[in-house]
């Protein structure tokens, strides 16, 4: 018999109990309790296994007492029922007859065939005929079984569960053993298997989406560079522009060696500049900044006019002249017109 102390959890060690116990519980009882476990009530299978014994009167070895009792503990069900259990110490043979099926699979294949993208683990399936019954429950004979073997990769209780609703939506009468590969199967099942038949089972391979590929960490900057948007230019610089200066002033001005707040920069040589510009023109840095175009240009004329007649005047001048830059006398302008004289200038300009 297989040994039920191998398996891990009361799923498990339910699933070893309901093969250890197959040929002597009805088949109707071991699908019915392997249906529940596939569902995912331990509990209820363990009961209705429990139940199915108890009302059959089936013995069970001392070990297979034990076990049942120890699910129902696990799954917080009722312990008392494994206590009530026909318990004797060594098992009469069943002495079950197998033959190879002399019937078509063409039903069971299409059965199959809708759930195989279900059946995890599954290393192959075989079908026989029993002819003889299972338990107290008498059916009709011959009985086909079917055998299914499942890898570690695969649950033996999910394969079970879906393999017993897929024949039953089908409408075909198998009773149903699943066991892992390497398992010490009862003598039952060693019996079946020598007269079993494979199942051809054609399992559309399932399309799986691939992982995504993660970037390499250069190909993530090269991305985000190319969907940055390129940086704007820096913004052009205006082209310096050039005041406009009075006519007949040259460009080039003597810059001054000292200069201060409201007086004009002195020339080193103002006869020099004077013969360059042509037009003795010395007005201070403050007034000429308030002076427009016009007011300049009549300003020029007026010097260029009083230039004229001092070269009409006298040949002899005065062998020293008063700078008026730096006289001391009240009125004085520095060498230039009072500006109420170039206002009047001026405003006599506009009359006209």
């Amino acid at each position: 018999m297989v040994d039920v102390a191998e398996a891990a959890g009361p799923v498990d060690r339910l699933h070893s109990l309901l093969l250890a116990m197959t040929g002597r519980v009805d088949d109707d009882g071991i699908d019915g309790a392997r249906e529940l476990l596939g569902m995912g009530l331990p509990d209820a299978g363990a009961e209705y296994l429990a139940g199915c014994l108890l009302a059959g009167q089936i013995e069970v070895t001392a070990a297979e007492q034990y076990h049942l009792r120890r699910v129902l503990d696990e799954t917080r069900s009722n312990r008392q029922l494994a206590d009530r259990l026909k318990v004797v110490e060594s098992l009469l043979p069943e002495n079950h007859k197998f033959s190879a099926p002399h019937t078509d699979d063409t039903d069971l294949e299409l059965a199959l065939k809708q759930i195989g993208g279900r059946l995890a683990g599954l290393r192959g399936m075989w079908i026989t005929s029993r002819t003889t019954p299972a338990g107290t429950s008498y059916g009709a004979v011959p009985q086909g079984v079917l055998l299914a073997e499942v890898g570690p990769d695969g649950s033996g209780p999910a394969v079970a569960f879906q393999l017993v609703s897929a024949l039953r939506r089908a409408g075909l009468r198998y009773a149903v053993d699943v066991f892992a590969t390497g398992a010490d199967l009862p003598e039952y099942h060693r019996d079946a298997l020598s007269t079993a038949r494979r199942v051809r089972l054609e399992v559309a391979p399932v399309e799986r989406a691939a992982p995504p590929a993660v970037p390499r960490p250069e190909q993530v900057v090269e991305r985000r560079q190319a969907e940055e948007p390129p940086a704007p230019p820096p913004p052009a610089q205006p082209a310096p522009v050039e005041e406009p200066r009075p006519e007949g002033v040259s460009h080039a001005v003597a810059e001054p060696q000292h200069e201060f707040p409201g007086e004009p920069p002195e020339d080193a040589h103002p006869e020099t500049a004077a013969e360059q510009t042509g037009v003795m023109m010395r007005v201070p840095a403050a007034v000429d900044a308030k002076l427009t175009d016009r007011e300049r240009n009549l300003l020029r004329k007026l010097h260029e006019e009083l230039a004229h007649r001092e070269q009409d005047g006298p040949a002899k001048r005065q062998p020293k002249a008063e700078d008026g830059r730096t006289s001391t006398m009240p009125g004085g302008t520095g060498g230039f017109p009072p500006i109420s004289a170039n206002q009047q200038v001026y405003t006599s300009q506009q009359q006209r």
